[in-house]
């Protein structure tokens, strides 16, 4: 039982996680008050002290913890209910304390700061353009407005901003919300007959506005001009608003030409995907945050074969450590490919060929070249990195790989040797196998 009960809380500690991450801590906030007690037969048990609270908790967030126990687990997982005395069952589960005063919207997260976020050439303007407006809002960059594609980082700048400007400044007003909040809080308003209340929150109670997925306002006429109105007087009091999206202003559909024109009176700055490098920092960082040990191995695994955005890249470290914590097997690459099976696309089977062609164009050179005679130093240096990588990425034999380069056996295991001791203390060999690897994993 007790080994049931560490790995219901492991379990239940992972997917709490999962919710914070997706920007969930208000909903966190209530989950606390569940025991998980025991997870067997993908089924965890969960303790409740109230009825009337499993009642609740069932009717509106059981689709959210069914999707974040998935996403830890790799599978569904069922939830049952038991009755339990608050005496009789452990402390609860440890939760992150804000970074500075009770006056923190619930809304932000805590755990999306500067200090957590990786700048690299994807991101580094708007990580800049970000950190000076919380240095000094609503003079830098007023409005900044930040797109790039899903999951690169846009929220987590917007909460950065927003836990920057309150550790600063503890009475600072700080809103955030995305624009869908923004419409349907508004529709509230109209049909309840508050609109003084809603235009006294967003306008004068208001220092700071952070808006996500602005796209969603496209075609919405009404609450476009109500926004139009709230942007004008909060720019006109130098506080300031900052926006995300998927697109630039300029294609947005249905977006009137006077909210584009407003976008861009400050700064419009794109976020792009993360390069190997980059991703091998953010799952770096993250692992170190959350006290996970990874190898360099299981890390070059891991962003090689997760290439899309940050927010897949996070969650598939959190799905193998969880694996990792409640199963006790050691995390290596095999796990990670056994875990992460439906992230890593299916591969076509690698031949020496498309490796020789691969390396030829990473090292500008013809593919006879590496077939052929020349020793001179960069055409020998790519002859050996593909030999070594037929050797490693491909099941062909010594002697088939040396058939393909016109040579015999024991020159290519020369070859692989000199790499396979190299690589792990020559930093510019290092690069270029990660970035040859990276290319031939999506080819």
């Amino acid at each position: 039982m007790a080994e049931s009960t560490v790995s219901a809380r492991n379990l239940w500690q992972s997917a709490l996680e999962a919710l914070r991450h997706d920007g969930q801590t208000y909903v966190v906030s209530q989950l606390l008050q569940l025991h998980p007690l025991k997870f067997e037969d993908q089924t965890l048990t969960l303790g409740v002290e109230d009825l009337f609270f499993r009642d609740w908790v069932d009717d509106h967030y059981s689709g959210l913890m069914g999707t974040a126990l998935e996403k830890v687990i790799g599978t569904a997982v069922a939830v049952k209910w038991e009755k339990v005395d608050k005496r009789e069952v452990p402390a609860p589960l440890p939760v992150a304390q804000p970074v500075s005063s009770m006056r923190r919207p619930a809304r932000l997260n805590e755990r999306f700061t500067f200090d957590t976020y990786v700048v690299s050439d994807s991101n580094q303007l708007p990580a800049a353009a970000a950190y000076a407006v919380s240095e000094s809002p609503g003079r830098a960059y007023n409005p900044l407005f930040i797109y790039g594609g899903t999951g690169l980082g846009k929220t987590h700048l917007l909460h950065a901003i927003g836990n920057r400007i309150i550790s600063r400044n503890a009475n600072a007003r700080v809103l955030y919300l995305s624009s869908e909040e923004f419409t349907n809080q508004f529709i509230e308003s109209v049909r309840d007959q508050k609109m003084t209340e809603f235009r006294r929150r967003f306008r004068e109670e208001c220092d700071v506005l952070l808006i996500d997925d602005i796209q969603f306002l496209g075609k919405k006429q009404e609450t476009q001009n109500e926004f139009f109105y709230t942007f004008n007087a909060l720019h006109q009091m130098s506080k300031a608003v900052v926006m995300t999206s998927d697109t630039v202003p300029s294609e947005i559909p249905g977006l009137e030409d006077r909210l584009r024109s407003r976008f861009a009176m400050g700064l419009i700055t794109d976020v792009h995907e993360p390069n190997f490098e980059a991703r091998m920092a953010i799952l770096k960082k993250k692992a170190a945050a959350d006290g996970v040990n990874l190898t360099d191995k299981v890390t070059q695994f891991i962003a090689r074969h997760v290439v899309k955005n940050v927010r897949e890249l996070e969650g598939a470290l959190i799905k193998v450590s969880a694996v990792h914590a409640l199963t006790g097997q050691p995390l290596t690459e095999e796990l990670c490919a056994q875990v992460l099976a439906d992230l890593i696309p299916a591969q076509k089977a690698l031949d020496t060929e498309a490796i020789q062609r691969e390396v030829a164009r990473y090292y500008k050179l013809a593919v006879d070249e590496l077939r052929g005679e020349r020793r001179v130093k960069h055409v020998a240096h790519a002859r050996q990195v593909a030999m070594y990588l037929c050797r490693t990425m491909t099941s062909a034999s010594l002697p088939e790989i040396g058939k393909r380069f016109n040579k015999d056996h024991s020159t290519v295991l020369v070859s692989v040797r000199k790499i396979e001791n190299s690589k792990d203390t020559d930093e510019q060999l290092k690069l270029e196998l990660g970035e040859l690897s990276e290319k031939l994993a999506s080819a």
